[in-house]
């Protein structure tokens, strides 16, 4: 059976719109409504939609743009003269600016160490605070940090005592030495002891890989990118001379309105779709599969 032309005048659309001039040169090439729906992919219902101006039950505005543009370069139509006269009478205004895709970039933060300066500071900080506590506890001024270092006086001859001697010996009143004395301060000063290399902490796990794809449009389009687990990337309109690199999980879900004049790389290198015509949008996996 061939095709029908449907050419009831009760559907047809106001003269302003873009399915009016849609329509009428269909029919102008005795073409009807399936013979375009098989050409374009599209049900006949859409393509009957499209021609009617009835937008209410179609996908976003995005794709309707796409279908339009589609269908008017198979007609050999003005693309942007239809889109126009869709925008009129949908209300939607001109097409929004594409917005630039924002990718957050991890911070790296420097780890904070602590070498053996650090436990010669805590032993100093030991020494401070008992000095203050031995001056507490007793009548005379405390030592001061240069008393550390005078050389213990020689005993006087005949007492027959000798400098280890008077470490050795108790104090009368049983309190700990002073803290000026050399055992003072070999017993409050901190051993710095090296981290062994099992000490050491363990590096920070690498982030999770990652798949990066990359458009560049030599013509306007319009393309959607979805990755693996299903999160959107990418979906707008993209002017000519425009590039949109994502990030995700691979295979990325592609869609373009204009296939040939949107270039692919896939992790780095150039990634050849196979589409060298924009008749028709179209939809594929990057990778492929190998069933497809």
């Amino acid at each position: 059976m061939g095709d029908t032309l449907d050419n009831d005048p009760a559907d047809r659309p106001g003269e302003d719109g873009a399915g009016y001039r849609l329509r009428a040169a269909r029919e102008a090439r005795k073409l009807g409504l399936d013979k375009v729906a098989r050409e374009l992919h599209l049900s006949v219902g859409t393509v009957g939609a499209l021609e009617r101006d009835d937008y209410s039950g179609l996908p976003p505005p995005t794709f309707v743009r796409g279908y339009l543009r589609s269908y008017a370069r198979l007609l050999d139509l003005p693309e942007q003269e239809i889109v126009d006269a869709y925008n009129r009478v949908a209300g939607e205004g001109p097409a929004p600016e594409p917005e630039p895709v924002v990718h957050a970039q991890s911070e790296v933060r420097p780890v904070a160490w602590f070498g053996p300066l650090a436990l010669v500071l805590v032993g100093i900080a030991g020494i401070w605070g008992y000095q203050y506590w031995h001056s507490s506890q007793t009548s005379g001024p405390a030592p001061s940090p240069a008393g550390l270092a005078k050389p213990v006086p020689a005993e006087p001859a005949g007492t027959g005592a000798t400098v280890a001697d008077r470490e050795e010996a108790p104090s009368p009143s049983g309190m700990p030495p002073p803290a000026s004395s050399p055992a003072a301060v070999e017993a409050l000063v901190v051993p710095v002891v090296a981290p062994s290399p099992s000490a050491q902490p363990s590096p920070e796990p690498l982030p999770p890989e990652v798949d990066t794809l990359t458009l560049s449009f030599s013509g306007e389009s319009w393309a959607s990118v979805i990755d693996a687990e299903g999160k959107r990337l990418l979906f707008q309109t993209l002017a000519k001379g425009q590039v949109r690199t994502v990030q995700g999980k691979a295979p990325f879900r592609v869609t373009l309105g204009r296939p040939a004049d949107t270039r692919l790389d896939y992790n780095g290198k150039a990634y050849d779709h196979g589409y060298t015509s924009n008749r028709v949008s179209v939809r594929f996996s990057v990778p492929r599969s190998t069933g497809q």
